[in-house]
């Protein structure tokens, strides 16, 4: 199984299929002979939770932070902890626009310097902010909020206020973001940025909060990744993990142990913000290095069976029977998508 979420691409006029050229025809050949596989779910977070039991159709009560805590503290966290992301709020017009720390770089010096000034703000409440990883900040909180929230992942480059917290205790949870707001607007961290061009780490995203999992199960005996949430899920569940293969041979010597979950963002951010050269730069590299070999091992028999889910709810299931059915016309693949 392949995760690839923004493999279909990122909405654009004129449409990306005007930019593809020449066509990756091994891609286009992939899924117009496949089987469409309904998953139900959306997004890279919930169609990675799904692999491993998590309820991947409630988006907002996805365990992510106690999940990726793991990876990227190499400890399991305790009790009830929250993402809080550093971001970049762009004032666009009347609206405010998230970029996320995927768009721009942050030192461990940066991060705990405003993590300091947070955990100094709120220590009459009694909260610790960590920062483990510089770009994925973690909230430790002693009960669980009466909110809903959205992955920070969802909303790249578009208007905050649709996706706000809900709930009980949004209205105190939209005055804390203010608070950020200004703590951070007056940092000298932020102040350097700003000298030096660099957009200022001027708020924090709260979400994906949860306790850890209790031990996973899933099907897969291996998953390729090198994202947080997958290393985490590998971590829970018990299973190996290994880095992202280079080619298309390369994952063929990893599916030899059994089933095998790959997992490649390489397009995600792109697609998100909407980055049409980046995405057609990527496509081009995985038509090269993955779909063109894929589609030989397959036509041989060498792989018994291929599955490409870009994480839209639908996954594109081929063997080397359907790669044979000669009456079937190759169509574009992000027709395909849709």
């Amino acid at each position: 199984m392949l995760l690839i979420p923004g493999l279909c691409g990122p909405d654009s006029d004129p449409p990306v299929s005007d930019y593809l050229q020449p066509r990756p025809a091994a891609l286009d050949r992939l899924l117009s002979r496949s089987k469409i596989v309904q998953r139900g779910t959306t997004g890279l977070e919930a169609t990675l939770c799904r692999w491993f039991g998590l309820d991947g159709n409630g988006q907002a009560a996805l365990p992510v932070a106690p999940l990726t805590y793991r990876a990227d503290a190499s400890e399991m966290s305790e009790g009830y902890i929250m993402r809080a992301d550093p971001v970049y709020l762009r004032a666009d017009q009347s609206i405010l626009r998230l970029f996320d720390a995927d768009t721009f770089s942050v030192t461990q010096a940066e991060a705990d310097e405003l993590v300091t000034a947070f955990n100094v703000f709120y220590s009459e409440r009694g909260w610790q902010l960590q920062a483990p990883c510089p770009r994925r900040w973690y909230l430790t909180l002693a009960a669980p909020p009466a909110m809903t929230t959205t992955a920070v992942s969802q909303l790249g480059g578009q208007d905050i206020d649709a996706f706000l917290p809900q709930g009980e205790d949004a209205a105190d949870w939209h005055r804390i973001l203010n608070e950020v707001q200004m703590l951070f607007h007056a940092h000298p961290v932020n102040a350097a940025r700003e000298q030096r061009g660099e957009p200022v780490i001027n708020s924090l995203w709260f979400w994906g909060g949860g306790y850890t999992p209790d031990k996973l199960q899933t099907r897969a005996r291996r998953i390729a990744t090198d994202h947080p949430l997958g290393m985490g899920l590998a971590a829970q569940a018990g299973i190996k993990r290994s880095d992202v293969p280079a080619d298309g041979e390369e994952l063929l010597s990893l599916v030899s142990e059994g089933a095998t979950l790959v997992v490649n963002d390489s397009l995600a951010s792109a697609t998100q913000y909407g980055d049409i050269e980046s995405w057609l730069e990527g496509v081009r590299n995985l038509e090269q290095h993955w779909f063109t070999p894929l589609l030989e091992l397959l036509r041989q028999g060498s792989l018994t069976s291929l599955e490409i889910d870009p994480c839209r709810g639908a996954g594109f299931l081929s063997n080397q029977r359907q790669q044979r059915l000669f009456w079937k016309r190759d169509k574009p693949f992000e027709a395909v998508c849709e």
